[in-house]
C-alpha cells in the first residue's frame, strides 16, 4: 500500500518538475515506470506477441508462418551463435526505447520487466554461465559516455544471479555507423574481425550470453559469436531487446 502511494506521488512529482512527452504519440508521460513512453502505447500487443506466440526459427528466433513444416528460418544456418531471441519488433514503444537508450543511460523499469520476462520464457535456450554485452569500440563509447548494451546485461545479471563480464570482449575495429540500406554482406563485412577477447580464461568452456540492443542482421552478434567461441567458450546465445526484419 505505502509502496503504491509513493510511486503515485513520485509520477505526480516527476510530472511537475520533469514534464516527458511520449516519444511516439506527443501525450504526456505520467509515470516514470514508462521511460520514454505513455502507457497507453505501451499497450500495443504486436510489439511483442510476434515472438511469444508465434513459431519460431529455433536458432534465431525470427518468426515463421504458422504453416511451416520446418523449425529453421534457413538464413541463419551460418550464424556463429547457438541461439538467439529477442523481446520484441522493433517497432513502436520498444523501438522508441531503444533510440531513447541510445543517449539516455537509463532503462526504465517497464523496459526491465519485458527484458527479465524475455529471459525467463527462454531460460533454456538462453541458459549460460556469463552474461557479456556486445562492446562498443572506445571511441565511440567515450563519444555516448556509456554503452547500452551494458545496461541490459547488468538487468539480467542481476536479475537472475549470474556472473557479469563487462571487460573480456573488446571491440577493436571502429566501424562506421550501419545504415539502413546496408544489406547483411555488408555489414559482415564492416564488423569482421572487429572483436577480441582480452582474458580468455574467465570465458573457457563456459556458455555464454550475449547482449545487444537490437539484432538486425545478425551480422554483429555472429562476428562477436566466433571471436568468443574461437577464445573458448563452449556455446554463445543472444538476446537482444529488439529484433528489426533485416535478413
Amino acid at each position: 500500500m505505502f509502496k503504491r502511494v509513493s510511486t503515485k506521488i513520485r509520477d505526480a512529482l516527476i510530472t511537475v518538475a520533469w514534464p516527458q512527452t511520449c516519444h511516439l504519440c506527443g501525450q504526456m508521460v505520467e509515470s516514470f515506470a514508462d521511460g520514454a513512453v505513455c502507457a497507453e502505447c505501451w499497450t500495443d500487443p504486436a510489439i511483442t506477441t510476434i515472438f511469444f506466440d508465434k513459431t519460431v526459427c529455433s536458432k534465431c528466433g525470427l518468426p515463421l508462418d504458422r504453416t511451416s513444416v520446418r523449425q529453421s528460418c534457413g538464413r541463419c544456418d551460418g550464424f556463429s551463435f547457438h541461439r538467439a531471441r529477442s523481446c520484441g519488433l522493433y517497432g513502436g514503444a520498444l523501438k522508441a526505447s531503444v533510440l531513447f537508450l541510445k543517449s539516455h543511460p537509463h532503462l526504465c523499469p517497464r523496459l526491465k520487466g519485458i527484458i527479465s520476462e524475455t529471459f525467463s520464457i527462454n531460460r533454456a535456450e538462453l541458459s549460460c554461465d556469463v552474461v557479456i554485452p556486445v562492446p562498443l569500440h572506445p571511441v565511440r563509447e567515450r563519444e555516448r559516455g556509456f554503452n547500452q548494451s551494458g545496461l541490459i546485461a547488468k538487468v539480467i545479471a542481476s536479475k537472475f544471479a549470474i556472473r557479469l563480464d563487462l571487460h573480456s570482449l573488446s571491440r577493436i575495429k571502429h566501424t562506421e555507423r550501419h545504415r539502413a540500406g546496408m544489406d547483411q554482406i555488408d555489414r559482415a563485412k564492416s564488423v569482421e574481425r572487429a572483436f577480441t577477447v582480452g582474458r580468455p580464461w574467465l570465458i573457457e568452456k563456459a556458455s555464454v550470453l550475449l547482449v545487444d540492443d537490437v539484432f538486425t542482421t545478425g551480422s554483429t552478434v555472429s562476428a562477436a559469436s566466433e571471436t568468443l567461441i574461437e577464445a573458448g567458450a563452449a556455446r554463445v546465445a543472444v538476446l537482444t531487446i529488439t529484433r528489426a526484419f533485416g535478413h
